[in-house]
């Protein structure tokens, strides 16, 4: 006999009961969703995204070809360069709101904490800025995120590109 949830909607099974517009870091707790892919694990965090109140601000990054060679430039245009998200690296496209929970991707500042990984909760945003509240820290003291260039340390890609964006991700999923 196999036991299937009656609802088939991830986000709505495992955070359907909260109130996202006013959630508590604790109450996430022990609450992931697996994603087997990256796509997947950025659509699963963009529909827990949009039951947040508040109004999404969407970041584009700058990409860039890293190389000599002026005709890698031709052969790999920017707009394809957009539309790639390898692993450990931020989206092309960055949604946040205020009060949404990201994971740092890069070291920033190892000493206060702020390391690949930890997870924080936006308080405010700005163009080139987000401010942020580490999560589980016993003070209130909020961490200043800023956008920063990005080369993907593992790739399987016949080139090097570089990405200036917020070195975050959303984080519903694990």
């Amino acid at each position: 006999m196999h036991f299937y949830p009656s609802e088939q909607n991830p986000v709505k099974q495992l955070y359907g009961d909260l109130n996202l517009s006013k959630i508590m870091p604790k109450e996430l707790k022990g609450r992931a969703i697996l994603a087997v892919t990256n796509d997947a694990s950025i659509n699963i965090n963009n529909e827990v995204l949009i039951c947040l109140s508040g109004e999404t601000v969407v970041y584009e990054a700058v990409d860039d070809i890293v190389s000599d060679d002026s005709n890698d430039r031709l052969t790999f245009p920017v707009e394809f360069l957009n539309s790639l998200t390898p692993t450990g690296m931020p989206s092309y496209k960055l949604n946040l709101k205020p009060g949404c929970i990201i994971m740092l991707l890069r070291n920033l500042a190892p000493t206060k904490g702020l390391c690949n990984g930890t997870r924080l909760i936006v308080t405010k945003l700005q163009c080139n800025i987000t401010e942020a509240k580490r999560i589980g820290s016993e003070n209130d003291e909020k961490y200043f995120i800023p956008r920063i260039p990005l080369i993907p340390s593992e790739s399987n890609m016949p080139f090097k590109f570089k990405r200036k964006q917020f070195p975050v991700r959303l984080t519903y999923d694990n």
